[in-house]
C-alpha cells in the first residue's frame, strides 16, 4: 500500500511505491499541513495579519454608521464649553449628572466638536479610526510583552471584538476614548522606563495617570492593575517580587488617595443622595448576578433570551466556539502549559473592571474595553502556548476559533445595533425629530413640545430640551415631561400658541391632540359614521381576502411609518366614504395624511375630495405603488387651505381604487389626522406634501 495514504494528488500522478526519504513531497501537498505552512508563515509576516484585521474592523463596526446621536452624545453637544471659566468650573464641581469627568469638556469642545460639528457620521468615523490606533498600540505593547506571536493573537483578539462596538459608536462613549489613550500611553511609557531606567519615563506616566483620572473615575484603580502588570513581569521570590513592585508603584497609589479626597470634595459628598443613584456603591447578590453578563461578552457572546431561529443558531455558534476553546485548554495542559503567573494579567483586567461591578448600574459592554488589554495579552498566551495548535488537529480547532470569533463579533454586533441601549436611544431621538419636522417644519421661538407619559428615563432620550434646540435652532424651545411630574395644562385654561403634545411608545412617536379643541375638529372617529358604497369588481376573487377587522369595509387601524404611530381611517379597495362635514369656518385648514398599510401588490390610487350640491372639488389624489417605490413607503401629510370651502352643507369623500393589475388584497388606504383646524401650520405654502425620512440640517 502507498506509504503516503492521504495524499490528494489524481491517481495518475500517484506512485505506489515510495522510498521514505521521497514521502514528504507527498505530505508537502496535504490540506492539513498546506494550512499549517500557510499559518506559520502568516504569524511570520504581521503585515499579512494587520492589514485584513484592519479591514475586518471597518466592515465590522460601520454597522453603526446610519445611527443617529443618543441621549449621551446629545449631552455633550449641549455642553460645548464657550470660555475658560468654564473649563475651570468644570474641574471645581461635579456634572449635572453626578460624575467627575472635567477633561472630557474641553477636549470635546476644542478637539472633536469642530471636526464633527452636528453631523453623526463624522463621530463614527472619528471613533473606528480611535479604536484601530488603539489596537495597533496594544498590538506594539504586547510584542514588547508577551512576544510573537503571541501578541498577533492578543491583537487580533482586541482589535475585532465586541466592544469596539462600542467604542467605535459615536462621541458617546468619549471617556472610554480617553481612557485608552491613556492608560494605554501609561503602559508604554512604564515599559520604556523599565527597560532604561530613565526617570523621565516614569514622570511621564505619572503625568498621563493624573489626566486619566480627570477623564473616568474608573482610573482610580489604575495603580492596582499597574501592580499587577509589575507582579506579573518581575521575576524572583515571590516576597522579593513584592517589595520590589511596591516600591515601584507607591507614587501612583499616592496620587490616587489624593484624587479620591479632591473628589469627595469636589462632589461635596462621599456617596449619592439619591437612594436610585445608579452609582451608589452595592454589594446586593441579584445586582451582582447581573453582572455575570460580562462574562459572555468577553467571549463576544451576549446571553439574551432567544427567540427565533437565528438566536438558536447564534448560540449553537457561542457553544462550538466554547467546545473549541476547551478543546485548546486540554491540549494546552496535556503539552504542559501552566497558568503560572499569568493569572496576574487577569488580576490586572478585574481592577480595572471592578467599579462597575460594584455599583447599582446595570452591566455595560464598553466598561470591558480597558479590561481587555490585559485580557488580550492572557489570550495571546493562552492561543500560542504549548501544544494549542502545533499538532494538525491543533491548527485547525486555532483556525476554527479565530474563524468563530469574527463571525460572533458581527452577529453580536448585528444585535447590538438592533437592540442595545444606545442604539434604541438613537432611533428613538432621530424619530422625535424627523417626527417634529414632518409635522411642523419649524418650531416658532418659544414653542413647548410636551411629552405624555411614556418611559421613566424619556428624558435622557433628548437630553432634556437639548435634541429640539440644537436641530431647530431655537434656544428658547422646552420640552416638557410628565415622566417627571410635569402635567399637562389644565384643559379649561385659555389655549397656549405652539403646545404640542406627543407619546413616545416602543421608540415610536405619537401626535396627541392638545388639551383645547376648541379650534381643532377631528375627524377620524367621525368617519365611521359616513356612508360606505363599493365597487365589488375590484373585490377579487371575494372581499374576504381583504382580511379586515370584524370583515369591515373601512375602519380605524394603528400604523406606524418611519417611527411614527398614527391612528388612521383606512378605505380599501373599491370603496368610497361619504361622510357629512361641521360647519368650516373661514381661515380654516385640513390637515391630512396618507400612507399604504402594506407594501405588497402593484399600488392604488387614494383620492379625498369634497362634495357639496352634487359637485366634487378633488383636492388630493395621489398613487402608491409601496412595494416598489421606496419613498411611497412613508407619511404623505397634505395642509391644504380651505379659504374656497368654507360654510355648511359639506360632504368629506374618501376614495381608494386598485391598481392596474388588480392586485388588491394589499390595498389600504390609511388617512391620518383629519384635522379642520384654525391654528395655521408652521409650514409654508397652499398645499404642502411633506415626505420626510431623513433629517435635514
Amino acid at each position: 500500500m502507498p506509504l503516503c495514504p492521504f495524499d490528494p494528488l489524481p491517481l495518475s500522478l500517484r506512485p505506489c511505491f515510495l522510498p521514505l526519504r521521497d514521502c514528504r513531497l507527498f505530505i508537502s501537498y496535504h490540506p492539513v499541513v498546506r494550512l499549517e505552512g500557510w499559518f506559520e508563515k502568516a504569524l511570520s509576516r504581521p503585515a499579512r495579519l494587520i492589514v485584513p484585521v484592519i479591514l475586518a474592523q471597518i466592515v465590522v463596526y460601520s454597522i453603526s454608521w446610519g445611527q443617529f446621536f443618543c441621549g449621551d452624545s446629545l449631552y455633550y453637544l449641549s455642553r460645548v464649553t464657550g470660555n475658560w471659566g468654564e473649563v475651570v468650573g468644570n474641574f471645581l464641581r461635579e456634572d449635572d449628572v453626578g460624575q467627575y469627568r472635567p477633561l472630557t469638556y474641553p477636549v470635546f469642545s476644542y478637539l472633536i466638536y469642530p471636526l464633527g460639528g452636528l453631523k453623526p457620521l463624522v463621530y463614527h468615523w472619528m471613533g473606528l479610526a480611535l479604536h484601530i490606533g488603539l489596537s495597533l498600540s496594544v498590538y506594539f505593547l504586547l510584542r514588547r510583552l508577551i512576544g510573537m506571536p503571541a501578541a498577533l493573537f492578543g491583537y487580533f483578539f482586541f482589535a475585532l471584538h465586541t466592544t469596539g462596538y462600542f467604542i467605535t459608536y459615536d462621541m458617546t462613549f468619549l471617556p472610554d476614548w480617553m481612557l485608552g489613550v491613556f492608560i494605554l500611553g501609561l503602559f508604554h511609557l512604564w515599559i520604556r522606563y523599565r527597560s532604561s531606567g530613565r526617570r523621565a519615563f516614569y514622570a511621564l506616566a505619572l503625568a498621563l495617570f493624573v489626566l486619566a483620572l480627570f477623564t473616568k473615575e474608573t482610573a482610580l484603580m489604575i495603580p492596582a492593575a499597574l501592580f499587577a502588570l509589575v507582579m506579573w513581569q518581575e521575576d524572583g521570590p515571590w516576597a522579593n517580587r513584592l517589595r520590589r513592585t511596591i516600591l515601584s508603584v507607591w507614587p501612583f497609589f499616592a496620587v490616587s488617595l489624593l484624587y479620591f479626597a479632591w473628589l469627595v470634595l469636589a462632589k461635596g459628598r462621599l456617596y449619592p443622595d439619591d437612594p436610585q443613584h445608579p452609582f451608589r456603591l452595592t454589594l446586593d447578590p441579584r445586582l451582582l448576578a447581573r453582572k455575570l453578563k460580562f462574562v459572555g461578552w468577553i467571549f463576544n457572546i451576549d446571553v439574551h433570551q432567544a427567540r427565533s431561529t437565528a438566536d438558536f443558531l447564534y448560540f449553537a455558534l457561542a457553544g462550538i466556539q466554547i467546545l473549541l476553546i476547551a478543546g485548546l485548554l486540554v491540549r494546552a495542559w496535556r503539552g504542559g502549559a501552566r497558568p503560572g503567573r499569568a493569572g496576574w494579567l487577569l488580576i490586572s483586567a478585574l481592577s480595572l473592571l471592578l467599579p462597575p461591578l460594584i455599583i447599582a448600574e446595570p452591566p455595560y459592554e464598553h466598561h470591558l474595553y480597558m479590561p481587555l488589554v490585559a485580557i488580550s495579552a492572557a489570550v495571546g498566551l493562552f492561543l500560542a502556548g504549548p501544544g494549542s495548535g502545533r499538532r494538525k488537529t491543533g491548527v485547525y480547532q486555532l483556525v476554527a476559533v479565530l474563524v468563530l470569533n469574527v463571525a460572533l463579533t458581527w452577529w453580536t454586533a448585528v444585535y447590538f445595533n438592533q437592540r442595545s441601549w444606545v442604539a434604541h436611544g438613537s432611533r428613538v431621538a432621530r424619530n422625535a425629530l424627523v417626527t417634529l419636522k414632518r409635522h411642523h417644519g419649524r418650531l416658532a421661538s418659544n414653542s413647548v413640545i410636551h411629552l405624555a407619559k411614556s418611559e421613566r428615563n424619556s428624558i435622557w432620550y433628548f437630553d432634556q430640551h437639548t435634541l429640539i434646540r440644537l436641530f431647530f435652532g431655537e434656544p428658547r424651545l422646552a420640552m416638557r415631561f410628565e415622566d417627571l411630574g410635569e402635567a399637562l395644562p389644565a384643559g379649561d385654561t385659555p389655549p397656549i400658541r405652539n403646545y404640542f403634545v406627543y407619546r413616545l411608545n416602543d421608540g415610536n412617536f405619537e401626535r396627541l391632540d392638545d388639551p383645547w379643541k376648541s379650534e381643532t375638529t377631528s375627524l377620524l372617529d367621525w368617519g365611521l359614521q359616513g356612508t360606505v358604497t363599493e365597487d365589488r369588481s375590484q373585490f377579487f376573487p371575494d372581499f374576504n381576502r381583504f382580511d379586515t377587522p370584524n370583515g369591515r369595509r373601512v375602519f380605524l387601524h394603528p400604523i406606524i411609518r418611519l417611527g411614527e404611530r398614527r391612528r388612521t381611517l383606512v378605505t380599501i379597495a373599491g370603496t368610497r366614504l361619504r361622510v357629512p362635514l361641521p360647519h368650516i369656518e373661514p381661515g380654516s385648514e385640513l390637515h391630512v395624511g396618507l400612507c399604504s398599510a402594506f407594501d405588497i401588490g402593484d399600488g392604488f390610487e387614494a383620492e379625498l375630495s369634497f362634495e357639496r350640491d352634487g359637485q366634487e372639488t378633488t383636492l388630493v389624489r395621489q398613487f402608491l405603488n409601496s412595494a416598489r417605490v421606496r419613498r411611497d413607503r412613508g407619511w404623505f401629510d397634505y395642509h391644504l387651505d380651505l379659504g374656497q370651502l368654507t360654510g355648511s352643507n359639506y360632504f368629506l369623500i374618501l376614495k381608494c381604487d386598485a391598481g392596474p393589475d388588480k392586485k388588491t388584497p394589499g390595498d389600504w388606504a390609511c388617512w391620518s389626522l383629519l384635522n379642520i383646524t384654525r391654528r395655521r401650520c408652521a409650514l409654508e405654502g397652499g398645499v404642502v406634501i411633506s415626505r420626510t425620512m431623513e433629517i435635514e440640517q
